[in-house]
């Protein structure tokens, strides 16, 4: 079964997307990097803490009650990694007993945007359908058919 019904998948995408827009043009124009990690949790919890453990020039997204996104500004993927896991981290006492899934991507990864959050959705139901809960799921450790 599903997680997100195409209607919620498309919603957060073009959230998301538009979200996205200054960071994408500035890497376009100026190659200035930027990662994109989405957390979601199964259960009713409060998202918003994840706004405390960021940089000013990142930006927080609720996607919906249960999803999230943080734009990690000027971050390569290494860095959009340890950002992410520096999350995860500070988060995991809140949500240890509950289940917490994040995921990330990086623009110099990805020739559209659009591919881009497509992949991060993917990497997401991914994380979910497979119980990978308290664990960075990136793009290389998941083999597409």
């Amino acid at each position: 079964m599903p997680t997100f019904t195409h209607e919620q998948h498309s919603l957060m995408k073009e959230k998301l997307s538009q979200a996205i827009k200054d960071f994408s043009y500035r890497f376009k124009r100026y190659d200035i990097n930027y990662s994109i990690a989405v957390g979601h949790t199964t259960e009713g919890t409060d998202l918003n803490q994840i706004s405390n453990f960021i940089r000013s020039t990142d930006r927080f997204i609720v996607l919906n009650h249960n999803t999230c996104a943080v734009i990690l500004d000027c971050s390569d993927e290494l860095r959009g990694t340890k950002a992410a896991n520096n999350l995860l981290t500070n988060l995991q006492g809140n949500f240890f007993s509950k289940p917490l899934y994040l995921t990330i991507v990086t623009a110099s990864n990805y020739e559209s945007d659009s591919k881009m959050i497509q992949e991060l959705f993917y990497l997401l139901d991914y994380a979910i359908k497979h119980n990978m809960n308290h664990i960075l799921l990136e793009h290389y450790q998941v083999i597409q058919k």
